[in-house]
């Protein structure tokens, strides 16, 4: 189910928008889960403090409960500033890895207002509102890890209309289409590297042997297509060509191993 992220600065009326989202979709029957500075239990005003260096952990819980409660059946709720661009880029990729749709919510308020609503609460340090304001990394709609982005504006934090417009999308999009950023890479046989030197290194072989003897096209055994060269190549060439492959397969192991030597044979006639 989705991950909605709420992002704005602190005292922007964040909770306020939560909890008239989680009425509306509870209404709806869906199961929702809120993560939050709350339900982690931090100190506010020590954790978002610069110098004391405990912002990083926070966010690595924040992090791993959504972790915990994203599924098909649960639609999570992250409560918090995440003003950091950097770390919604990793719940999206979270949202992502999971085939589930996401969502920001931007609750768009003034320092001002802000800090009027602070003094009614007593959240955070005076001060310290104004230290996150300046470190504020506002929501992009351009990029792909803050698209879509729902704007809450001081009229519009008590109505429902933006409520149901987060709901509507929340069910009307699929899920996002992995990529390779996303995706487990297939685990290799243990002697997978062993073999990928060695079926390279046959193939190396057989070039360098019948280029002696003036041979532009080479015939692999196993292959029913021989390999042909519009110009001569050395050793040292060969053995660049052969690192290149390595690494590439290295990141990319095939599923079928028995297909290592078409590979490479096919990578040298696409390069030479």
């Amino acid at each position: 189910m989705p991950l909605v992220m709420l992002c704005g600065y602190p005292c922007s009326g964040k909770t306020t928008f939560v909890e008239k989202l989680r009425k509306h979709l509870e209404t709806m029957k869906k199961n929702v889960v809120i993560v939050s500075d709350d339900t982690i239990g931090i100190d506010r005003n020590s954790t978002y403090h610069s110098t004391q260096g405990s912002e990083k952990e926070h966010r690595g819980d924040l992090r791993s409960q959504v972790q915990k409660h994203i599924s098909k059946d649960t639609i999570v709720i992250l409560d918090s500033l995440n003003y950091i661009k950097g770390f919604r880029y990793e719940l999206f990729c979270i949202s992502k890895n999971s085939k589930t749709p996401h969502c920001v919510v931007h609750t768009d308020v003034s320092r001002d207002t802000c800090q009027k609503w602070n003094e009614v609460s007593s959240r955070y340090e005076p001060g310290l509102i104004d230290e996150l304001v300046m470190r504020f990394e506002k929501p992009n709609p351009s990029q792909r890890w803050d698209n879509p982005c729902f704007v809450v504006t001081v009229e519009k934090t008590n109505s429902e209309d933006i409520v149901c417009q987060v709901a509507d999308h929340l069910f009307s999009v699929g899920a996002p289409r992995p990529n390779q950023s996303t995706q487990s890479q297939a685990l290799a046989p243990p002697d997978f590297l062993h073999q990928l030197d060695i079926s390279t290194q046959e193939i190396l072989d057989i070039i360098s042997s019948q280029q002696s003897l003036g041979s532009t096209s080479f015939k692999i055994p196993g292959l029913e297509t021989p390999l042909t060269f519009n110009r001569n190549v050395n050793i040292a060439q060969l053995r660049r060509l052969k690192r290149q492959f390595i690494t590439y397969t290295k990141a990319h192991p095939p599923s079928d191993m028995s297909k290592l030597k078409e590979n490479f044979v096919q990578y040298l006639q696409s390069v030479v």
